[in-house]
């Protein structure tokens, strides 16, 4: 069903390239180049189409679980090559439904089809420039001596579409020369397998904070998107994971909670497994990590899908302050604003209820496609700040 469904996709794509060349040759390339130029840009452009529409029929066919990594650089290439003649198809076919006729839609067309190409270019590098965002938390329920208590919170490595060991050794450093208190991770760690760490485990053992590093599973952490030859082959790998990630230093929290002191007083860190919503399989079990919500510490929570806040956290406990993940702002913001709002109204950034906080960091790693336009890798240090009534 799943190798259907992307079969399906592939020649949705392939039908609409085709009549966007067939548009572009008519309205663009057959009036200026005439019919030698017709041929060489025919050419030129059906054997790309073969090529992608081969290699992603390979790929999918011979298996989709080791075949992701190229079928996101198959995907990168179609959107080069066929977003900005989409744009130009679009906007320019005005010319041919106003009256009288003119040119301004081919030439605004063309330049928009321009920019879209630099925009999705750029994105490609966008995807490496990390972004370290500081927050301020305040709250009157903070015991005096966490007063200025720092966490460092990233989330969504993929380690799968990572490709670079030199880029998460600066995403460690980038973490460590913060001096956090304590770091948290909110989620998918690895894209589909646990072999995915055995690549950067050593780096990511050089994270360093005085309290710990904290971490919860994401969806894409318990390998539902792999085809297991068993259901002990698929535990297998959930178990190497778990193991792993202690061997790094990390400490897990499924559906667990610890303290942390400073003299007489403590603050409580909640971690739940994956929250999840359809079709994913739901994990999460806030209770079971922390049964008595509405105590009078001072809660932090790290819940991997934002969504979970609303659902659950604010009607059911007093937490003070939940980090999620999850969205990457569906790896596209511009001038604030990500598309993912529409099925996330908390996508990214900081948030608040009266005096509960939800902090969603929009990830460092990417899926589907290896592109950041806007959405810029993340690091966020939240400062706790304590407030006297």
């Amino acid at each position: 069903m799943q190798i259907l469904f992307h079969l399906t996709g592939i020649v949705t794509l392939l039908f609409c390239a085709i009549l966007c060349n067939i548009y572009v040759v008519h309205r663009l390339i057959n009036p200026r180049f005439g019919k030698r130029g017709t041929i060489i840009y025919m050419t030129i452009h059906t054997l790309s189409i073969v090529t992608l529409t081969a290699i992603g029929c390979i790929a999918t066919l011979g298996g989709l679980e080791d075949s992701i990594p190229t079928l996101v650089w198959v995907m990168y290439s179609f959107m080069l090559l066929y977003i900005p003649k989409l744009c130009y198809t679009l906007i320019s076919i005005i010319d041919y439904i106003k009256r009288p006729r003119g040119h301004w839609g081919g030439h605004i067309g063309f330049i928009v089809a321009a920019l879209s190409f630099l925009l999705i270019i750029g994105s490609t590098f966008n995807r490496y420039r990390i972004d370290t965002k500081h927050v301020e938390v305040t709250s009157v329920r903070l015991p005096e001596c966490f007063n200025g208590y720092r966490i460092v919170h990233f989330s969504d490595l993929h380690l799968e579409t990572l490709y670079s060991r030199s880029y998460a050794q600066r995403i460690v450093d980038q973490i460590n020369e913060l001096k956090p208190d304590m770091i948290v991770f909110s989620g998918d760690l690895v894209n589909r397998k646990s072999t995915e760490l055995d690549n950067y485990k050593d780096i990511l053992s050089q994270l360093c904070a005085r309290d710990g590093i904290y971490s919860v599973m994401g969806n894409h952490d318990y390998g539902d998107f792999v085809k297991w030859p068993s259901r002990e082959a698929h535990q297998a790998n959930l178990n190497r994971l778990y193991r792993l990630q202690t061997d790094m230093g990390w400490t897990l929290l499924n559906n667990a909670s610890s303290y942390i002191y400073r003299g007489n007083d403590s603050i409580a860190i909640i971690g739940v497994e994956n929250w999840g919503e359809p079709p994913f399989q739901q994990y999460g079990n806030l209770e079971e990590a922390y049964p008595d919500l509405h105590s009078d510490t001072y809660k932090l929570l790290i819940s991997h899908n934002p969504r979970h806040w609303r659902a659950e956290v604010l009607p059911n406990s007093n937490i003070d302050l939940m980090m999620a993940g999850h969205t990457h702002a569906l790896q596209t913001e511009i001038c604030g604003y990500s598309p993912v709002v529409v099925r996330y109204p908390e996508w990214g950034g900081l948030y608040n209820e009266g005096e509960q906080y939800l902090y969603v960091n929009i990830g460092i790693g990417c899926t589907m496609t290896p592109t950041r336009l806007g959405a810029t890798p993340e690091i966020t240090l939240i400062t706790l700040k304590s407030e006297a009534l």
